[in-house]
């Protein structure tokens, strides 16, 4: 056999353990609710800036298989055009330990230690949550609470720092808080959020 046919098999057989594949971790679904609001920018065709205010709101339901799939839901009011619609987007995922790939964007690392992601509409709302597009890197700053720090951008026109704390209520209940601020045109752009997630698990486990 070829050595290069053996490198291959032995990556293949590793991949479970070097991503964090485990058949004993616990299926759960949880659900999130948010709520929020803040203030983008926009430009007419002579290229002044104009502030738009807006408040939004999301759900998000998920289900997280014992390994490796998760599957959910988001809808969330979006703003634009002086309009606000409701928008629904998948939450389709390959989701280990240390490695997520999916509909809602890319994660290396581990959640409950220190990982780095791109995401896309992930969080609700999908606006003053995290941004409809965003990057930044999470840690576990406690036994049960976690820190994420990074850049957002859209509906913000230009990039600007964001962060979350999300820690416990209860044992399976979290609160997150969200905030970002950045400049365009000489207006502000920021948003701030807070809300809920329950965690409902299929057996025991304790929560993250």
């Amino acid at each position: 056999m070829k050595r290069s046919n053996l490198r291959l098999i032995y990556f293949l057989f590793l991949t479970p353990y070097l991503v964090g594949w485990s058949s004993a971790d616990s299926s759960f679904d949880e659900c999130s609710v948010g709520l929020g609001g803040g203030q983008y920018t926009s430009y007419d065709c002579a290229g002044k800036a104009h502030s738009n205010s807006f408040v939004d709101g999301g759900v998000k339901v998920t289900h997280k298989f014992a390994a490796p799939f998760r599957v959910g839901v988001s809808a969330s009011l979006v703003p634009g055009d002086g309009k606000t619609a409701l928008f629904p987007y998948p939450d389709l995922a390959l989701d280990f330990r240390y490695f997520s790939l999916g509909t809602t964007g890319l994660r290396i690392g581990s959640e409950d230690e220190i990982y780095g992601e791109v995401s896309f509409l992930d969080q609700v709302p999908f606006s003053s949550g995290k941004g409809f597009v965003r990057m930044g890197v999470g840690l576990k700053a406690t036994e049960n609470t976690h820190i994420w720090l990074g850049l957002n951008k859209i509906p913000y026109y230009a990039n600007g720092i964001a962060g979350q704390v999300d820690f416990p209520l209860s044992t399976n209940q979290f609160l997150f808080i969200n905030g970002r601020y950045g400049e365009s045109g000489g207006v502000p752009e920021y948003g701030f959020s807070v809300g809920t997630r329950i965690r409902f698990y299929e057996s025991s486990n304790k929560a993250k």
